[in-house]
C-alpha cells in the first residue's frame, strides 16, 4: 500500500534536469535556457480537425488559469486571430498572486475554469486528480487526432496509476537541445590548433584535450598580467558531479545496471571515469584550484577576463562573459576571430560520440494543462485543445500570422517585415503588443519539417548558440525515467537519502582533488563503504520498486 501510494504521487511530479540549470521555459519566453527546437516535427502540415462549438448559436467561452499569465490579457492579434480560427471566445484567468496558492483556493473552493495550466513538478497536480477536479481525456482522444499524434509515446509516460490521462504536458517530447559542454575561447582554438580544427564538429578524445589545455599553459603562463587558467568549473552542485565531465563519459541522473535495476550514478563505470579526468587536470594544474569556491557570481566573473581558456559547463555560462570580453580592447589574441566562448564535445576514454549524455531533458516537459469538472463543453474545450497542438496552432502562437509576420520562402518558414529583428530588440514589449510566444500552450519541442525551429524569435542563431548546437549532438537521453523516485518525508529511506547525498558532497571534491589516482580510488572505495553503511542498498532498492512499477505502467517493461 505504501508503494502504490508514494506511486500515485511521484507519477504526477515533474523532472528537473539534473544536469541543467534550464530556466522557466512555460514563462517569459525570451528567458528561457532552450536556444533552439532540435527534434522532428510531425510530418506534414496537420488538417485542422478543430470546429466551432455547437452552441445554440452562442459563441462558447473557454476559462482557461494560466500560471504563467502574470496580468497579460487575451486581446492581442494572435489571440484574436485564434478566437477567430475556432470559433470560441477565451477568457484568461491570471494568478493575481501567487499561482501556486491560487490554484489551492480554487480547489478548495471548487472554483476553477475549464482548463487549468500547472507546474508539474508540484503536487497541486496530484492533488486536482485525487479530488475528481480534472477530466480523464482518454476518451476524448478520438476528436484530438493531432493531439495522439504529436504527443506519441509522451502520452504513456504521463498516465496517472490508473492508467488514464488527466492532462497533457507543456514543452513535451523529446527534446535534445544541447546542455553541456566544453566552452572553450574560439580566438585561442584557433591560434593553437588553426582555424580549420577549430570550427569543426569533430569531437575531442580525451588525450586530445588535455594536450590542448597544456598547449595553452606552456604558450599563454599569463595573459595581460594575471595567471592564466586553463579551465575553470563552477563549485560542486548537491549530489551530482560536472555535468560536462558526466556528459562526457555516459553518466545519467541514475545508473541501471546490466540486470535492468536502478542504482545511483557512482556505480555507473563512468562516473569514476569521469573522477578521474577531473583529477588529472587538478593534478596538472590545469583545472582551476579554486573551483570548489566558485559560486555562480565569482565563476562568471572568472570567465569574463582575458586569462580564461574555457569552462566546462552549461553551454548559456557563455552569455554574459562574451559580452564582457567584447567591450575589452584587444579580447582576442587572433585578428578578426571572436574571444567568445564557443562549444565542444570531448569524449571521455572509452566512449563513442554517441554514447554521450551532455544533454539530459525530460520528455514530460515543464507544464500540466487539464480540462475540469466544471467544463460545460468538452467537446468544444478538446477541439479547441486539438487546433492549438497542431502544427498550424503551435505557428499561429509561436510565429504568428502567416503573410503579417512570416512566410513559406523557398519551401521554408521565414520572418518577414523584421519580425525577428524587432523582437530580438526588445522581447518582453514586442510579445505583449503581437502575441507571438506570449501564449504557449501544448508547446513541443520539435522543429519543422523544412528544419527551422518552432519558435520564431530562434531562427536565427548568435555564434555561440550556433557552436552548440553544431558540436553538441547525438548526446541527449530522457531524465523522465529517473523522475519522483528519491524518497521524501520522514520516512528511513528519505533519511538514509539525505545521508548518502551528504557522504557524495563530502567526498566528490576530495577525490577531484587527491594527490594521486591511487588516493583518489582509495577515497572512491570508502565513499561507497560509508554510503552502504548509511542504507545505501536499502535506498537503491526502494527507489528500484518504483522504478521497476514505472515501467511496467507505461508499458517499457
Amino acid at each position: 500500500m505504501r508503494l502504490k501510494k508514494w506511486l500515485a504521487g511521484v507519477l504526477a511530479l515533474a523532472m528537473v534536469a539534473s544536469m541543467a540549470a534550464c530556466g522557466a521555459k512555460g514563462g517569459d519566453t525570451e528567458t528561457t535556457t532552450k536556444a533552439a527546437e532540435t527534434t522532428k516535427a510531425a510530418e506534414g502540415e496537420k488538417e485542422d480537425t478543430t470546429a466551432a462549438p455547437e452552441t445554440d448559436g452562442e459563441v462558447y467561452t473557454i476559462k482557461i488559469f494560466d500560471k504563467n499569465s502574470g496580468t497579460r490579457t487575451f486581446d492581442d492579434k494572435v489571440a484574436v486571430e485564434l478566437m477567430k480560427r475556432t470559433g470560441v471566445n477565451i477568457e484568461v484567468v491570471n494568478p493575481t498572486g501567487d499561482p501556486a496558492e491560487k490554484l489551492s483556493l480554487m480547489l478548495a473552493a471548487g472554483d476553477y475554469p475549464d482548463i487549468v495550466l500547472m507546474d508539474r513538478s508540484s503536487d497541486i497536480v496530484n492533488q486536482y486528480i485525487e479530488a475528481g477536479a480534472l477530466v480523464a481525456l482518454n476518451d476524448y482522444f478520438d476528436i484530438m487526432p493531432n493531439v495522439v499524434e504529436r504527443y506519441g509515446e509522451v502520452l504513456n509516460k504521463s498516465v496517472y496509476t490508473d492508467g488514464k490521462n488527466y492532462y497533457l504536458n507543456n514543452w513535451y517530447g523529446v527534446d535534445p537541445d544541447p546542455v553541456n559542454a566544453f566552452v572553450m575561447r574560439h580566438d585561442l582554438m584557433v591560434d593553437l590548433l588553426g582555424e580549420e580544427r577549430a570550427e569543426s564538429d569533430e569531437p575531442f578524445t580525451w588525450e586530445e584535450f588535455v594536450d590542448l589545455l597544456k598547449a595553452f599553459k606552456a604558450k599563454y603562463p599569463t595573459i595581460d598580467g594575471a595567471e592564466t587558467y586553463p579551465l575553470v568549473i563552477a563549485e560542486p552542485g548537491s549530489g551530482e558531479i560536472n555535468g560536462a565531465f558526466a556528459g562526457a563519459n555516459g553518466v545519467k541522473t541514475m545508473y541501471v545496471n546490466e540486470e535492468g535495476n536502478l542504482q545511483y550514478a557512482c556505480e555507473d563505470p563512468g562516473f569514476l571515469n569521469a573522477i578521474h579526468e577531473m583529477n588529472e587536470l587538478y593534478r596538472e594544474g590545469l583545472l582551476d584550484p579554486e573551483w570548489t569556491s566558485n559560486a555562480s557570481e565569482q565563476f562568471t566573473a572568472k570567465l569574463s577576463n582575458t586569462n580564461v581558456f574555457g569552462f566546462a559547463g552549461a553551454w548559456w555560462g557563455a552569455w554574459t562573459p562574451n559580452a564582457a570580453l567584447d567591450v575589452i580592447e584587444g579580447s582576442s589574441v587572433v585578428e578578426g576571430v571572436s574571444a567568445h566562448y564557443l562549444s565542444y564535445k570531448v569524449l571521455g576514454e572509452g566512449v563513442s560520440a554517441d554514447e554521450t549524455t551532455y544533454s539530459g531533458r525530460s520528455t514530460l516537459g515543464w507544464d500540466a494543462i487539464g480540462v475540469t469538472k466544471n467544463c460545460k463543453n468538452i467537446e468544444a474545450v478538446c477541439k479547441f485543445i486539438d487546433y492549438v497542438a497542431s502544427v498550424d496552432g503551435q505557428d499561429l502562437l509561436l510565429w504568428g500570422i502567416q503573410g503579417e509576420d512570416w512566410d513559406i520562402v523557398d519551401g521554408v518558414h521565414t520572418d518577414i517585415n523584421n519580425v525577428v529583428e524587432n523582437y530580438n530588440a526588445d522581447p518582453s514589449n514586442y510579445r505583449d503588443q503581437t502575441g507571438i510566444c506570449k501564449w504557449t500552450w501544448f508547446v513541443g519541442n520539435a522543429r519543422h519539417e523544412d528544419g527551422t525551429a518552432t519558435r520564431i524569435y530562434y531562427n536565427e542563431m548568435s555564434e555561440t548558440a550556433k557552436y552548440a548546437y553544431q558540436n553538441i549532438t547525438n548526446a541527449a537521453y530522457d531524465t523522465a525515467d529517473f523522475a519522483g523516485l528519491q524518497p521524501a518525508g520522514q520516512s528511513i529511506e528519505a533519511l538514509n537519502y539525505q545521508a548518502i547525498k551528504d557522504i557524495f558532497d563530502q567526498y566528490y571534491p576530495k577525490m577531484v582533488n587527491a594527490a594521486s589516482v591511487e588516493e583518489c580510488d582509495a577515497m572512491y572505495a570508502e565513499m561507497i563503504s560509508e554510503m552502504n553503511k548509511n542504507g545505501k542498498e536499502e535506498v537503491e532498492a526502494y527507489m528500484n520498486d518504483l522504478y521497476q512499477a514505472r515501467m511496467e505502467l507505461w508499458g517499457m517493461k
